[in-house]
């Protein structure tokens, strides 16, 4: 099968980063100097475009998944995103967007508003792991014991 229709059937089924789209198609058996031609041909045509990856990634991993900002972030470097792209991309999260999906997971999962220090800690390390900052964390659990007291 030629490159390039192997290539189009990957990005066909989902949108890859070139640098995921190179490193499933050098899996593949195609050459260097060919996967480089192709993808630069593809970045041309706007088949491959990292930018809009990112962004479609950071809509989906904030608003869909409830991830933070720094897991996203880490998320996009993963799959090879430019740097500068990445942080172009985040720039549509606002704090405000961070806080919103933490207080909505806590309503999802019927977190009590008042919780004893065990109870605190695994909710601040489950944030923590979704990738929200410490202060954003630590604001949104004390604002809901100020709100409750």
């Amino acid at each position: 099968m030629p490159i390039r229709v192997d290539a189009l059937r990957l990005l066909g089924r989902r949108d890859y980063t070139a640098a995921e789209l190179t490193d499933k198609l050098a899996k593949r058996g195609y050459g260097e100097d060919e996967i480089a031609g192709l993808t630069s041909q593809l970045r041309a045509e706007r088949a491959l475009d990292d930018r809009r990856v990112a962004e479609a990634h950071v809509r989906a991993a904030s608003r869909v998944k409830r991830r933070g900002r720094l897991r996203i972030e880490r998320e996009l470097l993963a799959r090879g995103v430019d740097h500068a792209i990445v942080r172009d991309a985040l720039t549509a999260l606002s704090a405000d967007d961070d806080l919103a999906a933490m207080r909505e997971v806590l309503k999802r999962r019927h977190v009590p508003a008042t919780l004893d220090a065990a109870s605190r800690r695994r909710v601040f390390q489950h944030f923590l792991r979704r990738g929200f900052s410490a202060d954003a964390i630590a604001r949104v659990l004390g604002r809901r014991d100020e709100d409750e007291g």
